[in-house]
């Protein structure tokens, strides 16, 4: 029997041949509902491709000691952990991977449509330029000053970045561009007070993304603070710091984020942030 990790990909839309053929067979499905959120899917628009039975499970059900009763359980039934995106990216779950290989549990992986490669080509931006990527949580418990290191390294070294959004979705939460921006400068600001820098991000180029690979994508590039008032729909959202542009780069901005043509010009012009 074969413990299977299967990419969901980005909407319903994704699953591939080979997700489908993985699901008619397998006795137990167990759909992650906590990585991120599908648009137009449904425990009931999954039965249609599986034989067994599907569930919908939350963090505690695929960390902890849950771990040990899935590897067990797949000695013996054809198990799928069902995820959105890519299995193995931006997950918690190579913890039950490691454990499957441990105990000799035979494992299978099915890759999934991404938001790494997805948000790149749906922007224009080039693969290669990106940096590291981070995760911006609400400042509740502590404050997130990581994300402005990262981004502002990144940028030094003209690499963009991708900021993925808080999402608790056991808790009904999930972060919204118009929340993310005022987070980020306020973050900034701070961040420079403690290190003796000056905070520029307020003139850099940001594009907000949402539903990407989705009927409902939104894509739309700007200064990082003029993203903050923007209409977009629901969750999830996500955001790229753009360092200093291609040229190639600088047109598809334009023409597939809609940049506004006095900031085309500017960066057609300029060479380096901050723009002014």
């Amino acid at each position: 029997m074969v413990l299977y990790f299967v990419g969901l990909g980005l909407n319903t839309e994704h699953l591939t041949l080979e997700a489908i053929k993985i699901l008619s067979k397998a006795d137990t499905v167990y759909v992650d509902s906590y990585t991120s959120i599908i648009s137009g899917f449904s425990i009931n628009y999954l039965k249609k491709y599986c034989k067994g039975v599907v569930r919908a499970v939350y963090r505690r059900d695929l960390e902890g000691d849950s771990i040990r009763r899935i590897v067990e359980e797949a000695r013996y039934r054809d198990v799928v952990i069902l995820v959105p995106g890519d299995p193995f990216i931006a997950t918690t779950h190579d913890a039950i991977r490691l454990e499957a290989l441990e105990k000799g549990v035979p494992i299978k992986i099915s890759h999934g449509v991404s938001i790494y490669s997805v948000v790149a080509s749906a922007i224009g931006l080039q693969a290669y330029r990106f940096g590291k990527t981070v995760t911006l949580v609400y400042p509740q418990d502590f404050k997130p000053y990581s994300v402005i290191e990262a981004i502002r390294d990144n940028l030094a070294r003209n690499l963009h970045t991708l900021v993925l959004l808080d999402l608790k979705l056991e808790q009904g939460i999930a972060m919204t561009i118009n929340e993310a921006i005022p987070i980020i400068l306020e973050l900034e600001k701070e961040y420079c007070r403690s290190t003796d820098c000056s905070p520029y991000l307020d003139k850099v180029v940001g594009v907000a993304c949402a539903r990407l690979g989705t009927k409902e994508e939104f894509i739309k590039a700007d200064l990082l603070p003029r993203l903050a008032d923007l209409e977009t729909p629901p969750p999830p959202h996500s955001l790229v710091v753009v360092a200093y542009p291609h040229p190639i780069e600088l047109d598809l901005l334009k023409y597939n984020a809609g940049l506004p043509s006095f900031l085309h010009r500017k960066l057609s012009m300029k060479r380096t942030y901050p723009l002014n």
